[in-house]
């Protein structure tokens, strides 16, 4: 049977005319998912982001497990097979399978996946005789269909399964195309109010007036005072007015696009808001079309405290590796050390690790991030002696160390892209559960839970959240079930907010309207600002758990990659005394996170889009020494990250500290949280 897997970019977004109206075009469909009202179960719709990713032109619907999917309209079967995406815009597909169960059953054990093996899902398409095609992923079923066949509104197509990594629910995705190819409205023909925008070119302005740039501006900055709501945590009012002052009068003359861009860039960076979910939406227009099109040094740079150094070198320059450089284009090395650490994005509070992380691997920040075009640097070292380094193309560029999964850094890093969740006898008395994400279904913690209980007499366990971004508050707290050995400490969680109605600023919203009000089952709080409801969402311990639970001690390894989920799985257990974590500081947060709700700023005169989260979600509002305000849940035994783990060592570091510590007997000390 000929099998074909090929790489693709599996939806153009370009310029589009309308739909020609016709008698078939305005017949109505019928909902996929069987039974179900037109609208049910909506997941996302055009417009919307999932992630950080824009979803243009998709219905992502949501359904019970094993529901039936059916044909929305008549047609014939133009294309099916097995497919799994990467990113909204981005698929491997297979075909030439008798059954979509048969090819995602051989898929799944042949292919090398860069998502969970469960996205690797079934698609049909099916063609209407004024020449759309409906286009339905997420389908799983052993329905043998043919190109040609001819199907019938209403017909079965198979059964819910899972179309995208974003979602954890089972779900499908559908979307419609026009008859010469371009992206449709997938919600009119359902007769529903439709959000989809037909594609044009984004008209980006090359250069903005005053009045533009400072309007634009200033919608950002109210944005960020009005919504996001832990501003003050972060930045003093005296250090946000004086960066608007001072940003305001750089817009008092005309400024170019780019300029702008950076501006608002700023304003997500360690110089403001330097938050974790404050995103900057827009793609970099330095980038161009083509982002291969890059160029990178022959030495690249890197930072440990308050020294620069070359971490790697072009094979030609290989024996500068390790080097000092005290000036960088003439600029002295502390002054570039400064001016790296004022670009620092993505990390929470007073975060150490994920920023040691960036200084070590983020040599473009280094550079002022000016890497899409040809240049020379000079690099002085410490010793006085010169090197000018003429940059190249970054796809023809070889470096001395080669990073790759013979180094234990990243071949943890490949192991997690592959696997949800991986179990290994270390010995006798030591078992490893390797937990990749927590965006799992009830089969895979099923799964873990019964490995959990078959290796109950192991005395010693290891639970390794590294390179884990995540995902659901429910498989996490079944999975905190699973070892907890006494009755759960009463947490303090909460949620708050600013408002209790709505935002001024929704009026610049590519996800809200002026009119919602998305909190107002929060209320006031007395000598308290903002507005909150409690949380319950963390897990309390019940009887039935204690008895069944893994009593062994337990080891987390915890570092800059451990986000969200992965920092609170472990924070739990260290609050209730019961784990020992080892490693480095997680990336979010121990106390709170800003997160759960984003919005979503489109500034009018510029298009630029940031994200802005609206709720502080608080774990524990407990501050000890254990525990510092401002910081990720820190360990109780660190290993600093260092050059050799990231570019030269075969090892785990990690993993070798948590071995010796049991070797040597060592577990819990008194608990820092008895008063």
């Amino acid at each position: 049977m000929k099998r074909t897997l090929f790489a693709a970019v599996c939806k153009v977004l370009a310029a589009v005319v309308l739909l020609t109206s016709s008698s078939k075009t305005d017949e109505q469909f019928i909902w996929p998912v069987k039974g179900a009202e037109p609208g049910t179960g909506i997941l996302s719709r055009p417009q919307q982001y999932i992630g950080t990713e824009l979803n243009f032109s998709d219905l992502y619907i949501s359904a019970e497990e094993g529901s039936e999917i059916v044909a929305p309209c008549d047609g014939i079967i133009s294309r099916f097979g097995v497919i799994w995406f990467t990113a909204i815009t981005k698929c491997m597909a297979s075909t030439g399978h008798r059954t979509l169960n048969e090819g995602m059953a051989k898929v799944r054990e042949s292919a090398k996946l860069q998502v969970n093996p469960k996205y690797v899902t079934g698609e049909v398409t099916i063609k209407t005789e004024d020449g759309r095609h409906i286009n339905i992923n997420g389908i799983c079923g052993d329905i043998e269909f043919k190109t040609g066949m001819k199907i019938s509104k209403g017909d079965i197509l198979g059964k819910v399964g899972y179309a995208f990594k974003e979602f954890d629910e089972p779900h499908i995705s559908l979307s419609i195309s026009t008859s010469d190819g371009k992206a449709g409205d997938p919600m009119t023909p359902f007769g529903l109010e439709t959000t989809f925008v037909a594609p044009g070119k984004m008209i980006i302005p090359e250069t903005l007036t005053p009045e533009q740039a400072q309007q634009d501006f200033s919608i950002l900055m109210d944005a960020y005072q009005e919504i996001f709501p832990t501003l003050d945590e972060i930045v003093t009012q005296e250090q946000f007015d004086a960066f608007r002052s001072e940003s305001m009068k750089m817009l008092e003359k005309e400024t170019s696009y780019l300029d702008f861009y950076k501006l608002a860039r700023r304003t997500t960076s360690a110089e403001l808001i330097h938050d974790s979910h404050v995103s900057l939406l827009t793609r970099d227009p330095r980038m161009g079309e083509d982002r291969r099109a890059l160029y990178s040094p022959n030495l690249m740079l890197g930072i440990i405290k308050d020294t620069l150094f070359v971490t790697m070198a072009s094979i030609g320059c290989k024996d500068m590796v390790g080097r000092k450089v005290a000036f960088l284009d003439g600029v002295p090395a502390a002054e570039v050390i400064e001016r790296t650490e004022k670009m620092l994005t993505g990390y929470d509070g007073e975060n150490e690790s994920f920023r040691d992380y960036l200084r070590l691997q983020a040599w473009n920040y280094i550079y002022d991030n000016e890497v899409t075009k040809p240049r020379t640097s000079t690099v002085r070292f410490d010793d006085g002696t010169e090197y000018v380094d003429v940059w190249m193309d970054s796809r023809k560029a070889r470096y001395i160390p080669v990073l790759s999964t013979r180094l234990g850094y990243y071949k943890r890093m490949y192991a997690a892209m592959g696997k949800s969740w991986e179990y290994e006898n270390l010995n006798d008395s030591t078992g490893l559960l390797s937990i990749h994400t927590f965006a799992l279904n009830e089969v895979e913690v099923d799964a873990i839970a019964d490995t959990i209980r078959a290796e109950s007499g192991k005395p010693n366990m290891i639970i390794d959240v590294r390179f884990n971004d995540g995902g659901h508050i429910d498989p996490m707290n079944r999975l905190l079930s699973l070892f907890m050995d006494k009755p759960s400490a009463d947490l303090e969680s909460y949620q708050m907010v600013n408002s209790d109605s709505t935002f001024n600023s929704f009026r610049y919203s590519a996800n809200y309207t002026v009119d919602m009000t998305p909190f107002a089952d929060f209320v006031m709080k007395k000598g308290k600002e903002g507005y909150y409801q409690d949380s319950d969402t963390y897990y309390h311990s019940s009887d039935d758990d204690l008895k069944n639970s893994y009593k062994g001690r337990l080891y987390i390894l915890t570092d800059e990659t451990s986000v969200s989920a992965a920092t609170y799985f472990p924070a739990y257990l260290v609050r209730n005394h019961r784990a020992v974590t080892v490693g480095r500081e997680t990336k979010t947060g121990y106390h709170y996170m800003t997160a759960i709700k984003f919005v979503d700023i489109m500034l009018p005169n510029s298009k630029i889009q940031v994200r802005i989260p609206m709720v502080k979600d608080v774990f524990d509002d407990v501050v000890t020494p254990r525990t510092p305000s401002g910081r990720g849940l820190l360990p109780d035994h660190k290993v600093p990250l260092t050059y050799e783990e990231l570019f030269t060592a075969e090892n785990d570091p990690v993993l070798d500290k948590a071995l010796e510590l049991i070797a040597e007997g060592k577990y819990l000390g008194d608990n820092p949280f008895a008063v």
